[in-house]
């Protein structure tokens, strides 16, 4: 898969992610992603995890699994 950090996925619930960081865990595609304001001028609050579901098109899902969430947090670093 291509590497889409630095662009902005938009969520079928209307929520806008700017991509900070990618990486892959046990073969599957996870995103850091920052929430955009409406107006996709700043970052919200709110960071999350989300992982790529599928081969095809992009879908994605926010993680949910406190476990994963772990591992990805010990191991994305934003970069200074």
């Amino acid at each position: 898969m291509e590497n889409i950090t630095n662009q902005v996925l938009d969520l079928e619930n209307g929520k806008k992610y700017f991509v900070l960081r990618q990486a892959v865990y046990k073969g599957v595609t996870y995103f850091l992603g920052a929430e955009l304001t409406d107006d996709e001028e700043d970052f919200t609050n709110e960071f999350v995890f989300l992982e790529r579901v599928g081969d095809g098109d992009l879908m994605i899902k926010k993680v949910t699994d406190p476990a994963i969430i772990e591992v990805l947090a010990k191991n994305i670093k934003i970069e200074d």
